[in-house]
């Protein structure tokens, strides 16, 4: 196998097609065609099921895209550091929705300005599938509350964050989960480590949450929370995107459990000159 075997691999894998992926890699159809067939014929598996002109990918196709992936990010890290260490090229940053809303815009906008050649890509997510990605080296890199401890994974703290309870305005303060007593709390999907969090300063209380109304922004939460729904779990930067001053009343829990560090997280061994640039960004911010 050549790395442009896998390259195109990679490439139809996550285009979709082989009329998308040729066009990813500014080549005519029929060339990355014939690059599928010879791969399979030199491997001596069927990679691909084809019914009315559309693929289909196998087991086999699946096994062989992650190790592509992780040759493939092998060898960018390679050139990289035969090259100088010179930033460059596509850069896949995951992030929690409040990350990439309030603490990243500085950050990027640095990174972006010292790097113009930096091709960035944000995904937002929770913090298990933000873990999963990286696993599956779908990301190059993550900011994320409570990520496992893993081997493969190297870390650094990046923020802090503190998770409070909105509710409506003239709300009685609250300070533990009797205060709540049976209101609904309006909180992300789960996987989201907030939302974990706040489960867990219940339970340090002895108490469950009655119920949990799962919603899909910080802004649907607080907009929730503005029209009665229930009372919302945010981490308290958020709501300096919001005009919530009369409206809402904000309620510190003064609980370890919610006193979170968002950690940057890369993969053990891939310290490429892109995450040396952003690891400087952050460096800079906090000076």
């Amino acid at each position: 196998m050549e790395l442009a075997d896998l390259r195109t691999l990679v490439s139809v894998m996550e285009a979709g097609s082989i009329t998308a992926a040729a066009k990813e890699l500014n080549r005519v159809p029929s060339g990355v065609t014939t690059r599928i067939l010879q791969l399979e014929e030199e491997l001596g598996v069927q990679l691909f099921l084809r019914e009315k002109k559309r693929l289909y990918p196998t087991d086999k196709a699946h096994t062989l895209y992650g190790y592509a992936r992780k040759i493939l990010a092998m060898m960018d890290e390679a050139e990289d550091r035969v090259r100088g260490m010179v930033p460059g090229g596509k850069f896949r940053i995951g992030a929690l929705e409040s990350a990439a809303a309030v603490r990243l815009p500085e950050v990027l906008a640095r990174l972006h300005a010292g790097y113009p050649q930096i091709a960035l890509e944000l995904v937002i997510g929770t913090s298990r599938s933000l873990y999963e990605d990286m696993l599956e080296n779908r990301l190059d890199a993550a900011f994320v509350v409570d990520m496992p401890e893993d081997d493969r994974l190297e870390r650094m703290d990046a923020f802090a964050e503190e998770l409070v309870v909105i509710a409506p305005e003239g709300h009685s303060p609250i300070c533990c989960p009797d205060d709540i007593g049976r209101k609904t709390v309006l909180a992300f999907q789960g996987g989201c480590a907030y939302r974990n969090r706040l489960v867990n300063w219940f339970r340090a209380f002895g108490r469950e949450p009655e119920r949990i109304a799962e919603l899909a922004s910080y802004h649907a939460i607080v907009g929730g929370v503005i029209a009665g729904m229930g009372v919302g779990a945010v981490p308290e930067s958020v709501l300096h995107l919001c005009r919530t001053e009369g409206i809402l009343s904000v309620h510190p829990l003064k609980h370890p459990l919610c006193t979170a560090t968002t950690e940057l997280v890369w993969r053990r061994g891939m310290l490429s000159a892109n995450m040396t640039a952003l690891r400087q960004s952050l460096h800079r911010q906090d000076a």
